[in-house]
């Protein structure tokens, strides 16, 4: 009988709880431990779902018996402790965004490659089921050639308070557009394809937390000469995500405002199929958790790679940069450092 998939999670709060519960329901994986700086939250962790734990998460690259190593701790921290557990060999699960920055993300990016690790980036929003049926209908070309992709995102504000780490530039790297942007900005491309360049606006309407902003504009110019559209805002008072893509067929929405959670697939003459699935429990951490488990079993890379949470990051600072210039901004082109290749070594 093949062995269980061993995991590690950096990071005990909000976040690495639900990636706790995650990998303890899944029969193909095991929690072995856990760690943050934070003895309390450690320990009460470790006594939750069974397993050991770390008060300092440095000794973790020493452990020989972790596979993959969760980390859900503040963006700053993303570098230093991916790079310390790619270099003993570790898998790597990095929340988003991968980084505060493109030169980090590239620097992660390099080490899971140099290393001959995986990288997976999170990204739950990728496995909300109308997103997956709008990802569907989308290879199935129900709409034709896509022409255009526009959506917003954003929160009430809820992690913008102080002592919140999300409004310390420092801890955080960047606003809105940055953090649940993220998600938007990798769905996008998923969708409708790569990107080479963007304009972009910002603004700190609302909450103190300059020099970041609580709102977010950008328009995105794909290689074949599509238009991206995204905002992300932390004056969302309903939340969460709205999505279209129109083609030259019909158009394809993506609704999870409030409770809604619903797809909906209409023609040019405006008839509409509409897929609803608001009376569903919500799975998408769990979904996301199958899916990377598959991937290992099949030798495909996990989604989003560490290039989607690359590129996710250069797009946001490509809007920070063309607000602070007032400019169009070129994106890098595609750099030679996807690891989506690299397989799972299983000991």
């Amino acid at each position: 009988m093949e062995r269980a998939i061993r995991f590690a999670v950096v990071g005990c709060g909000r976040m690495g709880q639900r990636r706790m519960g995650t990998i303890t329901a899944h029969p193909g994986a095991e929690l072995v431990c856990v760690a943050d700086v934070e003895p309390d939250l450690a320990r009460q962790a470790a006594e939750q779902f069974g397993c050991g734990y770390h008060e300092n998460q440095d000794e973790l690259p020493q452990r020989d018996d972790v596979d993959w190593v969760v980390i859900s701790v503040p963006n700053r921290w993303h570098l230093p402790l991916a790079v310390a557990n790619f270099d003993s060999g570790k898998h790597v699960f990095c929340e988003k965004p991968l980084a505060r920055d493109p030169a980090e993300a590239r620097e992660i990016v390099a080490a899971a490659r140099a290393n001959g690790c995986v990288l997976k980036v999170g990204s739950n929003l990728r496995y909300f089921p109308n997103v997956l049926r709008a990802k569907a209908l989308l290879d199935e070309r129900a709409i034709g050639e896509p022409l255009f992709l526009r959506s917003w995102i954003g929160v009430n504000g809820w992690n913008v308070q102080p002592g919140m780490w999300f409004a310390d530039p420092e801890a955080a790297g960047g606003g809105t557009f940055l953090d649940s942007g993220c998600h938007v900005l990798d769905i996008a491309r998923w969708f409708v394809g790569e990107v080479r360049a963007c304009v972009g606006m910002v603004q700190t309407g609302l909450w103190p937390i300059q020099p970041l902003e609580d709102n977010g504009f950008g328009i995105f110019e794909t290689v074949d000469g599509k238009t991206i559209s995204i905002q992300s805002s932390t004056t969302e008072w309903n939340g969460y995500m709205y999505l279209e893509v129109y083609g030259s067929d019909g158009y394809i929405r993506v609704d999870s405002r409030g409770r809604t959670c619903l797809t909906a697939l209409g023609d040019r003459q405006g008839n509409e199929q509409v897929f609803d699935y608001s009376d569903q429990p919500p799975t998408s951490y769990q979904a996301e958790f199958a899916d990377l488990m598959r991937a290992l079993r099949e030798g495909r890379a996990p989604a989003p790679s560490g290039y989607d949470g690359l590129r996710a990051v250069e797009m946001a600072w490509g809007v920070y940069e063309s607000a602070r210039t007032g400019r169009r901004v070129e994106l890098p082109a595609r750099a030679d450092l996807d690891v989506g290749s690299n397989l799972v070594r299983r000991a």
